[in-house]
C-alpha cells in the first residue's frame, strides 16, 4: 500500500471512528450500528463503505469486523490522537524560543503528565522537580542549567550513597557549577556517586532519565534565559529509548567536567 492510500485510510478512520470503535467491541450488523452509534441509515451505510473499500473493515457472515490491518492503523492513530492532544493541552508549555520542535520525540507525550507554569504556580513546578530527583535512586540526564535546591538534594543522596547519578552540563550549566557551585559539586564527586560532563554546546531541554525505582524521563522546558516554562513526564518505553540516546549523543560529544 503506498503512501496516498495509506493516508486516505487513516483519514477515513478518523472520519468513520465512532463506527470502527463500536465494531472493536464486537462484530455488528449495519441496523445494530444506526442504534448504537447514534447516526442515521445513510451516514452508516455511507461509513461501512468507505471502511471496507479501504481494507479497515470486513464483512463475514453479513456482520461487519475490524480486519488486521484495521486494526493496526487504529492502535497508530489511537497513540497519534493522545500525543496531539496532550501537547494541545500544554501549548503554552511549547511557546519558547528554544530549537526543540526539531529534537523532541513525539512519543515524549505518550503516557504522560504535564506540569506547565501559567496554568499552575510556578513553584509547584520546581518542587515537582525536586520531588522526583528525591525519589530516584539511579538517573542522568543532559541538562542546560541548574538548580541549586536540587543540588542540595544529589549532595545528600549521594552521600548517603542513596543515589547514582550522571549528567552532561551545557555551556550555560558549566559555568554555573565552575564560578558559583564548585564547593558543592567538587563534594558530589568526592561522594563517588556523580558524574558530569562538560558539553559546549547549547542545549535547548533538560532531558533526566530515571531509571530506577521506576523508569520514566523528564523533559524539562526552558525559556531563552533558562526559566523553567514546565515539565512533561513520561512513562513510554519509545520516549525512554529516546531519552536514552539523547543522553548517550551529548555524553560521547563531552568532556569529563573539571573543577579548579
Amino acid at each position: 500500500m503506498d503512501w496516498e492510500k495509506a493516508h486516505a485510510a487513516y483519514m477515513v478512520l478518523h472520519k468513520r471512528l465512532s463506527i470502527f470503535k463500536r465494531l472493536l467491541d464486537a462484530p455488528a450488523y449495519q441496523n445494530q450500528l444506526v442504534d448504537e452509534v447514534d447516526a442515521s441509515q445513510s451516514t452508516v451505510y455511507r461509513g461501512l463503505n468507505q471502511l471496507e473499500d479501504h481494507n479497515l473493515v470486513e464483512k463475514q457472515d453479513g456482520m461487519y469486523i475490524p480486519t488486521t490491518f484495521g486494526q493496526i492503523v487504529y492502535t497508530q492513530y489511537d497513540r497519534t490522537d493522545e500525543i496531539v492532544r496532550t501537547f494541545a493541552e500544554s501549548k503554552r508549555l511549547l511557546e519558547t524560543k528554544q530549537q526543540i520542535g526539531t529534537v523532541l520525540d513525539p512519543s515524549i507525550a505518550r503516557n504522560a503528565t504535564t506540569h506547565v507554569i501559567g496554568e499552575m504556580r510556578s513553584d509547584l513546578v520546581y518542587e515537582y522537580l525536586e520531588e522526583q530527583v528525591s525519589g530516584a535512586s539511579k538517573m542522568g540526564g543532559v541538562v542546560p542549567t541548574i538548580f541549586r535546591p536540587i543540588v542540595e538534594t544529589y549532595l545528600n543522596k549521594t552521600a548517603a550513597n542513596q543515589l547514582d547519578a550522571e549528567f552532561v552540563f551545557g555551556k550555560e550549566a558549566t559555568e554555573q557549577v565552575q564560578t558559583k557551585l564548585s564547593d558543592e559539586f567538587k563534594s558530589l564527586f568526592n561522594t563517588g556517586n556523580f558524574d558530569a560532563y562538560s558539553y559546549s554546546g547549547e542545549i535547548p531541554m533538560g532531558v533526566v532519565v530515571i531509571t530506577e525505582p521506576v523508569e520514566h524521563v523528564l523533559v524539562v522546558i526552558h525559556d531563552d534565559i533558562g526559566v523553567v516554562r514546565g515539565i512533561i513526564d513520561s512513562k513510554d518505553r519509545t520516549a525512554i529509548t529516546w531519552a536514552k540516546d539523547w543522553y548517550s549523543k551529548h555524553e560521547a560529544e563531552s568532556t569529563p567536567l573539571t573543577l579548579s
